[in-house]
């Protein structure tokens, strides 16, 4: 009886040995795929500072085209303004001049209608 828990107790023992081994090497394999994981992991975030400054600087140069876009705008608008504020006084001025020659008019055929 003795002999049998023996070669059963060696048995048990090589079976849990190599169990063991495979755990091992499971471990070994999912120890890889983790450190490639973090590898990656490192990666991304090294893309992701990069878009981050791509980004930023995108950012800064169209806000300048805006501001620039902006001020020449305004500009050409006051131009428009003043433009328009010429013509309105060259145009009333001239309606003045109308208005006045026809009141000139009416009046000379008014009080002096023989002359």
């Amino acid at each position: 009886m003795t002999e049998t828990i023996e070669v059963n107790l060696v048995d048990v023992l090589n079976r849990l040995d190599s169990k063991i081994d495979k755990l091992d090497s499971k471990i070994d394999h999912i120890q890889n795929d983790l450190t490639d994981v973090k590898i990656d992991v490192e990666k991304l975030k090294t893309q992701n500072e990069q878009l981050v400054k791509r980004i930023d600087t995108v950012e800064n140069t169209l806000s300048k085209r805006i501001d620039t876009i902006e001020t020449n705008l305004s500009k050409r608008m006051d131009n428009v303004e003043s433009r328009l504020n010429t013509m309105n006084l060259g145009f009333l001025g001239l309606v003045g001049v109308l208005v006045t020659s026809l009141l000139t008019i009416i009046g000379k055929i008014t009080f002096f209608p023989n002359s």
